[in-house]
């Protein structure tokens, strides 16, 4: 390594982040390895080195295309309502990777996750030396980092979210409780594989033998059931079908809530959910189910844990109202075309029913390379009457030129400016300085343009890593 430390020891925050993010980052950089070249062998050697932290809480294993960290962070919250210590690891992250580790819904501390860099580094070190499988990567760094992390705390149960598919994801060296499949659409097919078929059945690599599985309503419907059914029946895995099990009904309420009811197995829920769109009212259900099940195995979890968990959710970046009156500015991580869908379908209705009263809709918009960026900005092209291409900081974030010759394929207006590539904070500025009081901005894409706009409107300070390129140098 280039950079100099101190002793691991007497890490700084900082000087742990560099030397955690001085591992391979397959996320953020801008190639991805094989899919044939992912396996568990490196995890599960690093875990036996740390004496199987992974299986020292019980945990609830939830992988999907969609869904499946709004799930997560649902299962956490109605966990916590009920008193509970719980852990919840999840990714991608908004403004510091601490987000990817929490404990208690809170984001591990400076001090404590400089030292779990210094309590794990020799193992990192000697996985790659002796383990045969090559070094290990920052992200299968950060799973073991919270699996590590619950287990020195004694959490009472951990929710772990895959981070792409699930067969071979870094988290798939756990024994759950209950393992979760949420909502299955096309992405990532390059890697996971390009049918819904193909992607099902890596997603439900994660089904263990004799362990139960929820299911989310599955937009494909059987494409993906009968796939994931099929691999729970090789693994006499008992299956709750949520979308035919359960009974959902949902309203806005205002802007930024609405009012879900859901016919569980065991009661009736009634609440007022934080969290905008049919879909994260199929994620409630979901998190439901997962609440009922696990109070079956004997983790008591009270109809009033289930209602005050779901209504006290944080989940930002999710069709999230940052401002709501002249011009209304509202952002959403949407960057596939299911999600992009789900966004659009959601502020319609919201429109038919005039909880918002807008004119115009302005896009701020703005992917990642390896996303199908027509595909998205097809969905929204119903929606937008004008577009701002942008380039967000993520390495690997599309050329908002690029994006501007998509959206001249669409026949979707462009919002004229002088800048050869636009930032995610120009964009945001220069869509408001078009805007009418009536008009709503929508900044989408990817999270990370969600997360850039969330900073720029609550002045948060992100972490920056100098080490690593960005999509725009020297932009914010």
């Amino acid at each position: 390594m280039s950079q100099n430390f101190s002793t691991f020891n007497s890490l700084s925050y900082t000087e742990a982040v560099d030397l955690c993010l001085s591992l391979a980052d397959f996320e953020r950089a801008t190639h991805s390895p094989n899919h044939s070249d992912f396996h568990l062998d490196r995890m599960i050697f690093l875990a036996g080195l740390l004496g199987d932290p992974q299986n020292s809480v019980p945990s609830v294993h939830i992988a999907g295309t969609k869904g499946k960290g709004s799930t997560s962070a649902m299962v956490a919250s109605i966990i916590d309502a009920s008193g509970k210590n719980v852990g919840l690891a999840t990714s991608p992250h908004l403004h510091s990777l601490r987000e990817r580790i929490k404990f208690c819904m809170r984001s591990i501390p400076k001090d404590a996750f400089a030292k779990l860099v210094s309590d794990l580094w020799p193992f990192v070190k000697q996985t790659s030396v002796e383990g045969k499988h090559g070094g290990v990567t920052w992200f299968e760094f950060m799973v073991m980092a919270a699996f590590y992390y619950y287990a020195t705390k004694q959490a009472n149960i951990q929710v772990i979210e895959t981070g792409l598919g699930g067969r071979l994801d870094a988290t798939n060296i756990l024994s759950p409780e209950v393992s979760v499949i949420t909502s299955i659409s096309l992405d990532h097919t390059k890697i996971l594989g390009d049918t819904i078929e193909l992607i099902a059945k890596e997603k439900s690599g994660i089904i263990k033998r004799d362990t139960p599985v929820v299911v989310a309503p599955q937009p494909y419907g059987d494409q993906a059931y009968s796939v994931i059914a099929e691999v729970a029946s090789q693994h006499s895995a008992n299956v709750l079908d949520v979308g035919s099990a359960y009974e959902l009904s949902a309203e806005p309420n205002d802007i930024y809530t609405q009012n879900v009811v859901v016919s569980g197995n065991i009661d009736e829920y009634a609440f007022k959910l934080p969290l905008l769109g049919a879909h994260q009212a199929e994620n409630a259900a979901t998190a439901i189910a997962v609440s009922e099940t696990l109070n079956l195995l004997g983790f008591e979890l009270s109809t009033s844990d289930i209602k005050d968990g779901l209504e006290a959710v944080h989940w930002p970046g999710r069709l999230q109202v940052l401002q709501d009156d002249g011009p209304i500015i509202m952002v959403d991580g949407a960057h596939n075309t299911h999600s992009a869908l789900s966004v659009v379908k959601t502020i319609k209705e919201m429109k038919r029913s005039e909880l918002l009263k807008i004119n115009r809709v302005i896009l701020v918009f703005g992917v990642l390379s390896g996303h199908d960026s027509l595909g998205v900005l097809g969905q929204f092209e119903s929606l937008a009457s004008l577009i701002v291409p942008v380039t967000s900081r993520h390495p690997r974030s599309s050329p908002s030129d690029f994006l501007e010759e998509q959206a001249q394929k669409l026949g979707i207006g462009l919002v004229q400016h002088s800048e050869s590539l636009l930032s995610v904070r120009e964009g945001i500025e220069l869509a408001l300085s078009v805007a009418g009081i009536d008009d709503l901005v929508l900044a989408t894409g990817s999270i990370s343009v969600a997360a850039e706009v969330i900073e720029w409107k609550e002045n948060i300070v992100p972490e920056l890593y100098p080490n690593i390129p960005t999509g725009i140098e020297g932009k914010t």
